[in-house]
């Protein structure tokens, strides 16, 4: 290599430590033609510049994904099943995620946030009666979680 003279190593981590610091010992300490100062001397003089970082820098990092709010308010993705608002039904909306937390799924609509969507319990989702002309929640018929042979409410309730 051309800017590491000499350079004999046989893996990455050897070249990545050739690189830094002849990066560090070299390159931010040469003077430039233009500037007559150093990377380092150029940098350093304008610190007062510098700010830090926002505390939620992360989510500006976030992968979207368009999805279309069901009638039943939920919302698939990467293969789980999330509870959306009420308001969303049959919307198409933003969400916004990280995939190494899937419990975080951020929903908005029309640029605004309808806050983190929760992962949909198909024991509870199950056992929930719906009106079947207005698509919303009636109310649940069993709080317990006793299997009951696929049976979802009993007659006569």
């Amino acid at each position: 290599m051309q800017f590491l003279p000499g350079f004999r190593g046989k893996d990455l981590e050897e070249l990545n430590e050739a690189f830094d610091l002849w990066l560090n010992d070299i390159y931010h300490q040469r003077k430039h033609g233009s500037t007559g100062q150093s990377p380092f001397e150029r940098f350093t003089a304008h610190m007062e510049c510098l700010r830090a970082a926002p505390k939620d820098l992360k989510d500006y990092f976030r992968q979207p994904a368009w999805r279309r709010v069901a009638k039943d308010r939920t919302v698939i993705l990467n293969g789980k099943l999330y509870e959306a608002p009420v308001d969303l039904i049959t919307k198409q909306i933003l969400l916004l995620f990280h995939r190494d937390r899937p419990e975080q799924v951020e929903a908005f609509y029309d640029q605004q946030s309808y806050g983190f969507l929760k992962v949909l319990d198909l024991n509870v989702n199950a056992r929930v009666r719906r009106d079947k002309y207005s698509g919303t929640d009636i109310k649940i018929t069993d709080q317990g979680s006793t299997y009951r042979g696929g049976k979802l409410w009993e007659r006569g309730r």
